[in-house]
């Protein structure tokens, strides 16, 4: 079923000229806006404020995040303008509700939660790793599989000064230098007196 949902979003995409990997969503790709609720049960969503979506689907790849965002995580993602997204579908209700979700709330960043696995099913992932999807508006621009907390805090930090730099306004131009005696215009000739 999983596999013919994924067919028809990207025959619906490629009909619209937009561009789709074999893993889903890719670069050029827009992205709906996505309303989520969080680890509290608080809405949340990605939208065109979102600048990076850091994402997973599998433990492996939340155990990255976890050891990623352990210090500083919510600065962390702050600065990057980033939306931390997890699919947890494929968890037993059980697990869910009774242990994963009251751990997740012990974590001091806010997470977004796909509890049905409808909101991300094409989103690009790879078994263990932490998908970062960046965005310009809510087109994706490129997205990276990475597999190891070191990784994954240097792209975040990357995201964070390429984010800084485009907030920063242009710098100031000094104002023109004062013409030079010789080059102001000379008087009129006036008559002799």
């Amino acid at each position: 079923m999983r596999s013919l949902i994924m067919a028809a979003v990207a025959v619906a995409l490629v009909g619209t000229g937009q561009i789709v990997t074999a893993a889903g969503l890719g670069p050029g790709t827009k992205l709906p806006t996505i309303s989520l609720n969080d680890q509290h049960n608080e809405p949340g969503q990605i939208d065109t404020t979102t600048s990076t979506v850091l994402f997973t689907r599998d433990m492996d790849a939340s155990k990255v995040a976890k050891e990623a965002l352990a210090e500083n995580g919510e600065q962390l993602l702050d600065k990057a303008g980033a939306v931390y997204v997890a699919d947890i579908a494929r968890m037993p209700g059980f697990v869910t509700r009774f242990f994963a979700v009251p751990a997740m709330r012990k974590r001091p960043y806010r997470m977004l939660l796909d509890r049905e696995g409808n909101a991300t099913t094409s989103f690009p992932t790879e078994e263990g790793h932490v998908t970062l999807i960046r965005l310009e508006g809510l087109t994706i621009r490129r997205v990276e599989h990475l597999d190891s907390a070191w990784a994954l805090r240097r792209a975040l930090r990357a995201a964070a000064a390429e984010r800084a730099t485009a907030a920063a306004p242009p710098p100031e131009t000094a104002p023109a230098a004062p013409a030079a005696a010789s080059d102001a215009p000379a008087p009129a000739d006036q008559p002799d007196s």
